[in-house]
């Protein structure tokens, strides 16, 4: 999963756009900008899933015992998980990236951003290895419907009703980030300042 959603491109793109000035000949373009950006994402991720992953996971099939899940529930409910998660992380960086229209530099940000996700995702250690105080925290953000929520999923370390109300929960860090994205989107686009001459 970390994999999978790092192949994105939102973020940096975006931010070269701003920095660049280009970003006003995109909005000249009749279409939704935020939606090509998704689009774009999707296309990254694909590419790097057939390119790059399946052969991978092919190679280790042939020389390691693999467990996966043997029930097309799980996997169905996975790939569910999996999709809202791509969504939720899309939304969250394509945010951060919008911020590049006021600070124009963000790298030192970036990096802390990028170290919240990372850490509060449990995409480095699952959140139940977490301290109980971190756990709260990480419970309380959108971040663990990026990789947490959709792994326990995959490992069966949630089942029954509790997937549906992973689920609910993932999809309600959807509209809210979705919701956040729309918001600076607007108040970024009406303050465009073109770089260079």
């Amino acid at each position: 999963m970390q994999a999978v959603n790092g192949a994105g491109t939102p973020l940096w793109e975006i931010q070269e756009k701003v920095r660049t000035g280009d970003i006003a000949f995109e909005l000249l373009k009749p279409f939704n900008v935020p939606l090509r950006y998704l689009f774009a994402d999707f296309g990254s991720v694909s590419f790097y899933m057939i390119t790059a992953l399946l052969p991978l996971y092919i190679l280790l099939f042939f020389f390691f015992d693999l467990t996966l899940p043997s029930s097309w529930e799980t996997w169905l409910l996975f790939s569910i998980s999996a999709f809202i998660g791509f969504l939720i992380r899309y939304c969250i960086e394509l945010t951060f990236g919008l911020f590049t229209f006021w600070l124009i530099e963000t790298g030192g940000i970036e990096d802390i951003f990028y170290f919240s996700v990372s850490l509060l995702s449990g995409s480095v250690i699952p959140l139940w290895f977490f301290p109980d105080w971190l756990q709260t925290i990480a419970m309380y953000l959108p971040f663990q419907g990026i990789y947490f929520i959709p792994n326990s999923i995959f490992i069966e370390e949630i089942v029954g009703s509790d997937i549906l109300m992973m689920l609910g929960l993932q999809l309600f860090w959807l509209v809210v980030c979705f919701l956040i994205l729309r918001f600076v989107w607007l108040k970024a686009t009406s303050k465009v300042v073109v770089q260079g001459g």
